[in-house]
């Protein structure tokens, strides 16, 4: 879990649903790698959506760069981008 994380993102311009999932991510992702790899139940769980709402959602974050996904070995793994880039 990673407070440092989630208090990056809430600096993080994002409407209500991307912005909840994207919290969801942080708060669950390991500070030294920032990655997790929640089922997207899990996720819709948490942030009390649907598992197609949570899909589109990542897609949308995947899109923006504020997420990486890494598939392997059956599982999904979430990178957390939302360090502030070097300007």
């Amino acid at each position: 879990m990673s407070h440092h994380l989630t208090n990056q993102t809430w600096d993080i311009e994002l409407r209500g649903p991307r912005k909840i999932v994207l919290l969801c991510l942080a708060h669950l992702a390991v500070m030294s790698t920032r990655e997790c790899s929640p089922t997207v139940r899990k996720i819709a769980f948490m942030c009390g959506m649907s598992d197609s709402g949570v899909r589109d959602q990542l897609t949308a974050l995947a899109a923006a760069g504020l997420v990486d996904e890494i598939k392997g070995d059956g599982e999904t793994f979430y990178r957390v981008n939302v360090a502030p880039r070097d300007a």
